[in-house]
């Protein structure tokens, strides 16, 4: 198993952050689980954890292997591009495989 985390960062401020996480929430289905933070299903990635940072979103997801994580990741480009086209100006991703046994603190 495989841990992928994407970071957004737009072109814009604050404000057009927000826009872009309503706009894929809008699109897709997604359920709140916090405040700033939503499960959100992509067609081709599955469901990814969408956190909104005061200068980024960030999306967090759970995959069996490389290959997942290669084919969530053209989904998530895909469905941002879809939303505001040129909007996202850097996307950071960052993968690192779990390890059989450890222990998961959840706060």
């Amino acid at each position: 198993m495989i841990t992928a985390t994407a970071t957004v960062h737009t072109a814009h401020d604050a404000a057009g952050l927000f826009w872009l996480s309503r706009r894929l929430l809008a699109e897709h289905r997604a359920a709140r689980v916090d405040v700033g933070q939503y499960l959100v299903q992509l067609a081709d990635a599955g469901t990814v954890l969408l956190t909104e940072l005061p200068d980024a979103l960030r999306f967090d997801v759970v995959v069996r292997d490389e290959l997942a994580a290669r084919r969530t990741r053209r989904a998530l480009e895909a469905a941002l591009e879809r939303c505001l086209p040129g909007t996202v100006s850097a996307m950071t991703w960052q993968t690192e495989a779990l390890v059989a046994g450890a222990e998961v603190e959840v706060a």
